[in-house]
């Protein structure tokens, strides 16, 4: 799975540069407190970024089907509710906080967003003060030596085939200065420097895209162009002006890369 889904962002993708991932601990456990500006593909850039598995929380209604449940949980996303899916569903976030603390036992990363929602935004919106700060004060009354590493995601654009993105890591924030005995007074600390950390990670500058650094990309123009330009026609023609417009086009690719070059190559080999 993991090598398709590289394959497919290869193919999808011009260029993405990452900094300061030297701050992401490799032997202690990480939640990943992202910015949200474009769906799934925030998850699968850090997804790919790393060889260890990345646990990602997505919203619980997503989960409401038991089939798609079963697919989420497969590929490693958990369900997190907010209170506009409902009060009653709130307290479903105390099992999955407890998984996640099975996952950090275990040396495993959690991707979270705390913004709370996706929206194609440039600047960081407000975070919620729980989530993040919930699952971090839980971990660390267990005793867990969790790192919270702050990331920031920014694009070149959210409605183009083949775009630039820089992602940004910045020092991790450990339980040290926290007071844990209050949890309302540590939600607010943390959130606050959560916020102070993330909002000078926004970084627009995109560097060049050279042919040796592109040459997947064009690469994937060159023998793929029928395959994409059926998955354009589709995408814009259902998903041009909502959030999901990558999201749904990189999925796609993923989902039919494979069969389609299968097909390239038993028809070549039958005409050579």
């Amino acid at each position: 799975m993991r090598l398709n889904a590289l394959l497919a962002y290869l193919f999808f993708s011009k260029r993405v540069d990452a900094v300061g991932t030297e701050y992401v601990p490799r032997d202690k456990p990480v939640i990943f407190a992202s910015t949200h500006s474009n769906s799934l593909i925030d998850a699968i850039i850090i997804y790919l970024l790393f060889i260890k598995n990345v646990y990602s929380l997505a919203r619980g209604d997503a989960f409401n089907n038991p089939i798609v449940a079963i697919i989420l949980k497969t590929i490693h996303m958990l369900p997190v509710w907010r209170m506009s899916e409902g009060r009653k569903n709130m307290a479903k976030n105390g099992k999955t906080f407890d998984e996640c603390n099975e996952i950090f036992k275990r040396n495993k990363n959690v991707l979270i967003f705390p913004e709370g929602l996706c929206t194609n935004q440039t600047t960081l919106l407000p975070l919620k003060k729980r989530g993040t700060a919930a699952m971090a004060y839980k971990a660390w009354n267990d005793g867990i030596d969790l790192q919270i590493v702050p990331v920031v995601i920014t694009y070149d654009s959210f409605k183009r085939f083949g775009k630039r993105a820089n992602v940004q890591f910045d020092s991790p924030i450990t339980k040290e200065g926290y007071d844990l005995k209050n949890e309302v007074t540590f939600s607010k600390k943390f959130t606050d420097d959560l916020t102070d950390k993330m909002e000078p990670l926004f970084n627009y500058e995109f560097k060049p895209v050279g042919f040796l650094r592109n040459a997947m990309f064009l690469f994937g123009w060159l023998i793929n162009w029928p395959l994409y330009l059926l998955i354009d026609f589709i995408v814009k023609k259902k998903f041009a002006n909502t959030i999901f417009f990558d999201s749904i086009w990189y999925g796609l690719l993923f989902v039919t890369i494979f069969p389609y070059l299968l097909l390239v190559f038993f028809a070549v080999k039958h005409f050579l």
